[in-house]
C-alpha cells in the first residue's frame, strides 16, 4: 500500500471518529437538558410526630404493714380482685429467702409440666424444635429491646422446650432427681427463715406492676371525653407515698393524649383508615389505635385522644412518650414533584358501526423517555409530600382517561423545557 493511500484512509478514519465524538457530545448535551429519574417502588407511612401523655385506669395499692415485701406476682401479671400480690416479712433476709423459695417452686413446676407432657405424648419433636426456635428468637428480641421482664418469661419458655426435647429424645429419662433436690432446697429456705406476717392484696382485678411514677392520678380516666388542651398543659405529678406496694391497671383500654397542629387535627379527623401509634421508647412495634376524639381551638393547636387496647410489660411503665401516629401505609411508584405536568391524553372509542372517535382530555401526569421519544403518561397519586408523590401502579379503570399510566423503572423526565407528547430528542 503506497503512502498516499494510507494517509487518505487514516484521515478518513480520524474524520469519522471525530464526527462520532461530536455527535455523542451533542446527544449527551441534549439529553443532559432532560435529566430523568427511574420510577421505583416505594412504601411510605403517613405519620404525625408529636409527644403524648398516657392515661390509664390505675389504682394505687397501699401497704401499711411497715414490713418487707416479697412479691407473689411479677410485673404485667393479670390479677383478680382481692388476690394476693405480696407477702409481708419482718426483715429483709426472710423476704429474700421466701423469694428464692418461690423461684425454686416455679422451676419444680416447669420440670413437672415438661415431664407430664412427655409422658402423655401430647407434643412431637418437630413441634418442640419449632418452639425452641421461636422461643429463642423471642428471647433475643427481648434482650435487644432491653425488656428484662419479658426476657425472663421467654427464657423460662425456652428452658421448658429444651427440657421437653431431652425427654422425648431419650437424653434424660425423667427429672425426678432434680425435682427432689429443688423441692428440698425450697423447704430448707422456708424452714430456716421466718414466716410471713401478712399479705398485701389488690382491691381490683387487672394488670399489676410495682412501678409508680407519680402521675397515677394526674388526670381522671373517667373524664377523658371532656379533657381540654389546657388540661393537657396543666398535667403534673405528685410525690409517691412511702406506703405503696404498686398499682393495678383495671381497664385494658388506655388513652394517648397528644397536642397537634390545626392542620394535623384536620388530617386525622377526615382519615377513615386504620390508625397506629408508635411509642419508640416503650415499644418497637406500632400499636393499633382508634381516634377517640379531637378537641380543636380556634386558630391554635388541637388535642387528639387516641384509644388503645394492647398491653405489655413495657407499656405499663410508659407515660410521657415521643409518639408517631400512623395514618395508612402506601405502596407505589415514587415520582419527584418537579416531574408533574398537565397535558392532554387521547383515547379512541368506537360507535355501534365500529367507527373510531378520538377524545382528548387534560390530565395530570409525567413525561417519560422511551429511547429518544417523549411520551406523556397520566398518574394517579396515592400519597404526597412537599418533594415527591407515590403513584398507584394499577389504578381503577375509571381513574385513567385512556387506561395508561407509568410503569416500574420508567425514565421520568424531572426537568426540561418545551416538553410535549411525541417529542423526539435528537
Amino acid at each position: 500500500m503506497d503512502k498516499l493511500l494510507f494517509k487518505r484512509i487514516l484521515v478518513a478514519a480520524l474524520t469519522i471518529l471525530a464526527l462520532v465524538y461530536v455527535t455523542y457530545l451533542l446527544i449527551s448535551a441534549n439529553f443532559d437538558m432532560y435529566p430523568t429519574e427511574n420510577a421505583v417502588l416505594t412504601t411510605v407511612t403517613d405519620t404525625i410526630s408529636t409527644d403524648g401523655f398516657i392515661i390509664r385506669e390505675e389504682t394505687v395499692i397501699n401497704d401499711d404493714s411497715n414490713g418487707i415485701l416479697s412479691y407473689s406476682v411479677s410485673n404485667g401479671s393479670a390479677v383478680e380482685a382481692n388476690s394476693e400480690i405480696a407477702k409481708v416479712f419482718s426483715n429483709e433476709s426472710d423476704a429474700v429467702a421466701n423469694s428464692r423459695a418461690d423461684a425454686l417452686d416455679e422451676r419444680v413446676r416447669m420440670l413437672q409440666e415438661s415431664q407430664k407432657s412427655s409422658l402423655m405424648g401430647t407434643v412431637s419433636v418437630d413441634v418442640i424444635n419449632n418452639n425452641i426456635k421461636n422461643n429463642l428468637i423471642s428471647y433475643l428480641n427481648d434482650v435487644n429491646k432491653y425488656d428484662v421482664g419479658t426476657a425472663g418469661s421467654d427464657a423460662d419458655k425456652l428452658l421448658n422446650s429444651i427440657n421437653q426435647r431431652q425427654l422425648l429424645t431419650g437424653k434424660i429419662s425423667n427429672f425426678n432427681a432434680q425435682i427432689s433436690q429443688l423441692s428440698a432446697e425450697a423447704a430448707s429456705l422456708r424452714g430456716s427463715s421466718g414466716a410471713s406476717i401478712g399479705t398485701v392484696t389488690t382491691p381490683k382485678a387487672g394488670y399489676f406492676t410495682e412501678f409508680l411514677d407519680g402521675y397515677e392520678n394526674a388526670y381522671p380516666f373517667s373524664e377523658i371525653d371532656v379533657m381540654t388542651l389546657d388540661d393537657y398543659h396543666n398535667i403534673g405529678s405528685s410525690s409517691i407515698p412511702s406506703n405503696t406496694a404498686g398499682k393495678v391497671i383495671s381497664n385494658v383500654n388506655w388513652f394517648v393524649a397528644c397536642e397537634v397542629t390545626d392542620d394535623q387535627a384536620s388530617a386525622i379527623s377526615i382519615y377513615d383508615g386504620d390508625i397506629t401509634v408508635l411509642l419508640s421508647a416503650a415499644s418497637s412495634d406500632p400499636i393499633p389505635a382508634t381516634l377517640r376524639r379531637v378537641q380543636r381551638n380556634s386558630g391554635g393547636n388541637a388535642l387528639v385522644i387516641l384509644e388503645c387496647d394492647y398491653m405489655d410489660n413495657r407499656l405499663l411503665e410508659a407515660r410521657f412518650e415521643s409518639v408517631e401516629i400512623g395514618m395508612g401505609t402506601y405502596t407505589g411508584l415514587r415520582v419527584s414533584k418537579r416531574a408533574i405536568h398537565d397535558d392532554y391524553v387521547t383515547r379512541t372509542t368506537y360507535d355501534e358501526n365500529d367507527k373510531p372517535h378520538k377524545e382528548r382530555q387534560k390530565v395530570q401526569g409525567v413525561y417519560v423517555l422511551y429511547g429518544s421519544e417523549v411520551q406523556f403518561k397520566q398518574i394517579s397519586i396515592l400519597y404526597s409530600t412537599k418533594d415527591y408523590v407515590i403513584c398507584d401502579t394499577s389504578p381503577d379503570d375509571k381513574v385513567l382517561f385512556n387506561g395508561e399510566t407509568i410503569s416500574l423503572y420508567d425514565k421520568v423526565i424531572v426537568k426540561g423545557d418545551d416538553l410535549y407528547d411525541g417529542k423526539v430528542i435528537s
